[in-house]
């Protein structure tokens, strides 16, 4: 069992994100369908139709996410859409740097402007965000909120915004080259 502040924490954080995340890719269409093409798992051709599917998958997603606090079950099946979503990055970032093909743009936020490429971090980093989705699968109690409640769900908001912030500015510092 899941209390409601546990559910709602994860679902406004991936909600959040994912809306932010799409509104990025919808502004530029256009790289983004670069960064999709880069990945080399649709046809180079068909990258340009895929990219504003995605994204408007990922603001539906993040929409029906922040809606958890006032209609559950399209909230959690958002919140679920958030997690299947990044699996489905973490897949694709995976079997790139298993190819050896980590010079491309991952698609997440900055097109261009990540130097490094596909990282494991990016990997590790995807599924901890949708590890935020398990409370959507746990039935949840009712109960009368009280005012820590709405401290309890902010502070921990901005936790995980330092911790998701901390985390992208790691995966973006340059990396050491090994030299033989």
């Amino acid at each position: 069992m899941s209390d409601p502040v546990i559910l709602w924490l994860g679902a406004i954080g991936l909600g959040a994100l994912f809306v932010m995340s799409a509104v990025h890719k919808l502004r530029d269409l256009r790289h983004f369908a670069g960064s999709i093409a880069g990945y080399d798992l649709v046809p180079r051709g068909l990258a340009p139709a895929v990219a504003p599917v995605l994204a408007f998958a990922e603001l539906a997603a993040g929409l029906a996410s922040l809606a958890t606090p006032l209609a559950q079950v399209p909230g959690r099946f958002g919140t679920l859409a958030c997690a299947t979503i990044l699996l489905g990055y973490a897949g694709a970032i995976g079997l790139n740097i298993a190819r050896g093909n980590t010079a491309i743009d991952c698609g997440c936020f900055g097109f261009g402007a990540r130097g490094p490429g596909l990282r494991r971090g990016m990997v590790v980093r995807n599924l901890a965000l949708a590890a935020l989705a398990l409370p959507a699968l746990w039935p949840t109690p009712a109960r009368d909120l009280v005012w820590l409640d709405g401290l309890t769900l902010i502070g921990g908001l901005a936790v995980l915004a330092l911790i998701h912030t901390a985390g992208e500015t790691a995966l973006n510092l340059p990396t050491r080259e090994l030299t033989a």
